[in-house]
C-alpha cells in the first residue's frame, strides 16, 4: 500500500467517523429538544388535574349539601299529606340512635378504606419512581457493557488489521 492511498484512507475513515459523528449529535440534540419541550407542559397538566380534581369535590360537597337541604326542607313541610309517608319523630328514638350509630360506624369505615387506598397508591407511585431510577440505572450499566465490548472489538480489528498489514 503506497503513502498516498494510505493518506486517502485515513481521511476517508475520519470523514466518515465524523459524519457519523455529527449525526448522531443532531439526533441525540432533537431527542432531548423534545424531552424538553414535554418537561415544561408537565406541571401545567399536573396542575390542571388537581383544579379539576378541586372543583369536582367542591361541587360534590354543594351538591350533597342542596340535596340533604331539599330533603329536610320536604320532610319539614307542612304540604306532604301522604299517608304512607312517615318521618322520624321522637317516639323513632331508639332507632334514630341505632341509624346514627350505624352511619358513623360506616362513615369511619370508609374513612378508614379510603385512608388504606391512598397510602397504597402514594406507594405505588413512590414505588414507580424507584423502579425508573432503576432502570436508569440498568441503562448505565448496559450502555457501559456495549461500549467496553465495542471497545473491545474494535481493539481486536485494528490489531489483526495492523498484523495483516506487516505481513504484506
Amino acid at each position: 500500500m503506497t503513502d498516498t492511498n494510505k493518506t486517502k484512507e485515513i481521511t476517508s475513515t475520519s470523514t466518515i467517523a465524523q459524519d457519523s459523528s455529527e449525526m448522531f449529535d443532531t439526533y441525540k440534540h432533537g431527542v432531548l429538544k423534545v424531552t424538553e419541550g414535554i418537561s415544561k407542559f408537565q406541571p401545567q397538566y399536573a396542575q390542571s388535574i388537581s383544579n379539576l380534581q378541586q372543583e369536582y369535590l367542591q361541587m360534590t360537597k354543594e351538591f350533597v349539601n342542596k340535596v340533604f337541604a331539599a330533603q329536610r326542607n320536604w320532610a319539614g313541610s307542612s304540604n306532604v299529606t301522604s299517608t304512607s309517608t312517615t318521618f322520624p319523630t321522637s317516639t323513632y328514638a331508639p332507632y334514630a340512635e341505632q341509624f346514627r350509630r350505624q352511619s358513623n360506624e360506616i362513615t369511619a369505615q370508609a374513612l378508614s378504606v379510603f385512608d388504606t387506598s391512598n397510602q397504597l397508591a402514594i406507594n405505588a407511585i413512590n414505588a414507580a419512581r424507584e423502579n425508573v431510577k432503576l432502570y436508569g440505572k440498568a441503562i448505565d450499566a448496559v450502555t457501559e457493557f456495549n461500549n467496553n465490548v465495542a471497545n473491545a472489538w474494535s481493539s481486536f480489528f485494528t490489531s489483526a488489521q495492523r498484523q495483516q498489514y506487516f505481513r504484506q
